[in-house]
């Protein structure tokens, strides 16, 4: 072909014109309107105490959100209303329960929410102008743990119904309509067996699509959408991680969400119509309940770097907080504290070095030295062998759950024992790990993972371990707590707690009777109960004061039965974030 025939097509030039045109028009376009406006993140809030589930106004002007302050007298979220960028906190409510999970209505006049009392949840709608009038439903929910609900209601575009979230007995969470003219409920969504439940519930800003949270029974959680009857659902990640709040961007082309993926809390993007999740990087680590607003280019979240410690505390107290005091103190977030077998050691997680890592220490807090070196993945739940020679952990990365066993020396090299599982420990002999698949149900395993037999037959099943004899595995399913031979046999219902028990609530056995953690209504906070074989029956021992409510819910009592320790807030403050020329 000789030279430049090919430059003479006339194809060929006219779409080389086309090009030129093109790049014109965007050169002229970026002449125009400038160089795109950098995101700028902003706290807008130092007043003192706690903000969660931010929303804001259909017009974006305002932002509501549930706030709670540092006074044990006052401590429950009330609904609270500021203007932005710029504005002081107006407290709209001021019940006795907790106001969670505010919505605006789509018309801006209103906002439901979910009031959670002792004696239940319930809807409650107020008009912004006159907030002391509540129109109030029941029969609504509000699932996850008592210390920190996931949000349960949305407005539908007509602004005459709400989507809410319903329990029934024995049954998973699930989404719902609530008519405001007659206050009926009808299901819409129906969890399979083997899930926690739905929750968080958001309309697409079209009105046709519902984005929800579906948990499983391992803690963690994923997307799904439906139609407004709840039916075709799809689900749009596959994380099997835990998530506080979703929101749809205001064009409803992408979701993003606040999620326990990576390393930390952090706001991530996928498009409606699936795709992998991206890091949107602004929010850092410590980020929850993301939301955007409907006009303006706006996003808020919400940051809570918590400091927390390891404390000591004297068992068979029902309030010895003035005698307790800090055995392992650093300057980030310490978790999961447990007593070796012989109670001179103490095994804890810390994120001191930026990263999650399982350390060690003498009892009295003493010799503290780094035992693994993951650099990435969220570690939790870590629990001894009878020799104390391994410590078998939880890890959680972009690989998934995973579970890991690691020598208890300074020296040790974590070995991946088993995939898609969460909860691990060992049995007496050491010859065995017990463990909870992510899916649900109680397995065990071999010392290297080998050889996996599954357990329980109820899909509900969590947290396995071996009593003190040997001769049962105690777990949890649900509101109580379960055993079954580990010569194998049924299953039988072994405690009923005169309380909720928060999700990943710690079960230790002892000669007897068991030690676990639930949440005590009259209190508002954790307490450690026990319940004694012989007298078949349960007292609390110890009140939990300041817990980290942002981190794993952990104790460990001694061998002798004299101290526990668990983790304590020395220093948290959650603020709210906007991020500006967001797109």
């Amino acid at each position: 072909m000789p030279s430049g025939t090919f430059f003479r097509r006339p194809a060929v030039l006219l779409a080389l014109c086309l090009c030129s045109v093109g790049a014109v028009v965007t050169l002229l376009g970026r002449l125009a309107t400038g160089p795109a406006a950098v995101p700028k993140s902003v706290e807008i809030s130092n007043e003192p105490g706690a903000k969660a589930y931010p929303v804001f106004s259909p017009d974006g002007a305002r932002l509501a959100y549930s706030a709670r302050g540092t006074s044990s007298k006052d401590d429950v979220f009330h609904v609270v209303v500021r203007d932005v960028p710029k504005g002081e906190p107006l407290q709209l409510t001021r019940s006795t329960g907790n106001d969670i999970g505010p919505a605006w209505s789509p018309d801006g006049a209103r906002i439901a929410f979910v009031r959670v009392e002792d004696q239940g949840a319930s809807c409650v709608v107020i008009a912004t102008a006159s907030p002391a009038d509540e129109r109030k439903f029941p029969g609504c929910a509000a699932p996850g743990d008592e210390t920190q609900p996931f949000p349960a209601i949305s407005w539908m575009h007509d602004g005459r119904s709400l989507v809410v979230v319903q329990t029934a007995e024995k049954q998973p969470a699930s989404l719902a309509i609530l008519a405001l003219d007659t206050g009926a409920i009808h299901p819409i969504t129906h969890p399979p067996a083997g899930t926690d439940g739905d929750s968080t519930p958001v309309v697409s800003p079209d009105g046709t699509t519902i984005a929800f949270v579906r948990g499983t029974v391992s803690g963690g959680a994923d997307i799904f959408l439906c139609d407004l009857a709840g039916a075709n659902p799809r689900r749009l990640t596959f994380d099997d991680h835990a998530i506080r709040g979703i929101t749809w961007t205001r064009d409803g082309q992408d979701l993003m969400y606040t999620g326990d993926r990576a390393g930390g809390w952090k706001v991530w993007r996928v498009p409606a119509y699936g795709g992998s999740p991206r890091d949107l990087i602004i929010a850092g680590r410590d980020a929850s309940y993301v939301t955007a607003a409907p006009a303006g280019n706006r996003l808020v979240y919400t940051v809570s770097p918590t400091v927390s410690s390891i404390w000591r505390g004297t068992l068979g107290k029902r309030d010895a907080a003035s005698e307790d005091r800090p055995v392992i103190r650093s300057s980030g977030r310490e978790s999961c504290p447990r007593y070796s077998p012989d109670g001179k050691k103490i095994a804890d997680i810390s994120d001191q070095s930026g990263n999650d890592e399982i350390w060690l220490c003498d009892a009295d807090g003493g010799n503290r030295v780094q035992v693994t070196h993951l650099n990435g993945p969220d570690l939790a739940r870590v629990r001894w062998s009878a020799d104390a020679k391994l410590l078998i952990f939880d890890a959680s990365g972009d690989r998934g759950q995973e579970l890991y066993t690691v020598p208890a020396t300074a020296a040790g090299k974590p070995t991946n024992v088993q995939i898609d599982a969460i909860n691990g420990s060992f049995s007496r002999d050491g010859k065995t790990i017990y463990y909870q698949a992510t899916r649900g149900q109680i397995w065990k395993a071999t010392l290297n993972g080998g050889s996996p037999v599954q357990l329980s037959k109820r899909f509900g099943a969590a947290q396995p371990v071996e009593s003190a004899d040997g001769k049962y595995i105690y777990f949890r399913d649900r509101r109580s707590f379960w055993r079954l031979p580990v010569a194998g046999g049924d299953e039988e219902e072994a405690i009923i707690p005169e309380h909720d028990l928060p999700w990943s609530t710690t079960i230790q056995p002892v000669r007897d009777g068991i030690y676990y953690l639930e949440l005590d209504r009259a209190v508002r906070g954790m307490a450690v109960s026990f319940f004694e074989f012989a007298a078949k029956h349960s007292e609390v021992v110890f009140h939990i004061k300041n817990s980290d409510r942002g981190g794993s819910s952990t104790f460990s009592v001694s061998p002798d039965g004299k101290t526990i320790l668990y983790p304590r807030v020395d220093q948290s403050q959650t603020n709210l974030v906007i991020v500006d020329n967001f797109r």
